[in-house]
């Protein structure tokens, strides 16, 4: 049987009084991919951190497969380096292979030695997303990463990581307020409410254009459902 990535087990996240998440069970396979949605403020931007190590929770558990998976985070924003070129901006410097191979894998080989002002936005988040895949890692964990692009470039970077995370059996965790970019991208779609995940279902990776839709709307509904009862 498959071991998961990471697990986690009646999760808490406590800010003094306040309480972020409670009570969050969830886990992540190889080669799996899971959206996180759900409406503003309800807790999936601190679970990422969580899983990224950026937090330490205040209760349940928090577990890794040994030895740890790398995991890496592509942020909306691209927080590039302005002063060095694209390539430098993914290898800091290293100008080996692999960094030939990963501009050429997010189709940015022409522009390596422009500057991050030079390149449009669709083109500065598969930078970001060529500097994220330098460590190998194992899980991108991907926070609203194409949430300012417009619909067009939207869905060819939804393309490009989905294609990329397959060749290269990665699993990703993608936070995201489009519920038909959750359903086109995920194996699995989490709604979380309140701070705890309260919904999950099968997205529709992989399939027609009205599955996708049909899966969509359907967890939209459960998302509207849960606001109107709050």
């Amino acid at each position: 049987m498959t071991e998961p990535l990471v697990t986690l087990q009646n999760l808490e996240k406590r800010y003094g009084h306040s309480m972020a998440i409670h009570d969050v069970s969830l886990q992540l396979y190889p080669g799996e991919a899971v959206a996180l949605v759900g409406m503003s403020g309800g807790g999936k931007s601190t679970i990422m951190r969580l899983i990224a190590g950026l937090e330490k929770p205040t209760g349940g558990r928090l577990t890794y497969q040994d030895p740890a998976p790398v995991m890496r985070v592509m942020y909306q924003d691209d927080r590039l380096l302005p002063w060095l070129t694209v390539q430098d901006n993914v290898g800091f410097g290293q100008h080996g292979q692999w960094v030939t191979d990963l501009l050429a894998a997010v189709g940015l080989s022409e522009a390596a030695e422009q500057y991050p002002a030079q390149l449009s936005g669709g083109q500065r988040q598969r930078l970001a997303l060529a500097r994220a895949l330098l460590a190998k890692p194992q899980l991108l964990l991907l926070d609203e990463p194409l949430g300012a692009l417009d619909a067009l470039t939207r869905r060819k970077m939804q393309d490009l990581i989905m294609r990329i995370c397959a060749e290269r059996h990665l699993s990703s965790l993608l936070i995201t307020h489009d519920v038909q970019e959750a359903a086109r991208m995920a194996d699995w779609i989490i709604v979380v409410k309140d701070g705890t995940n309260v919904y999950q279902t099968a997205g529709a990776k992989g399939q027609e254009a009205a599955t996708v839709a049909k899966v969509g709307e359907d967890v939209l509904r459960v998302i509207l459902d849960e606001q109107v009862r709050a």
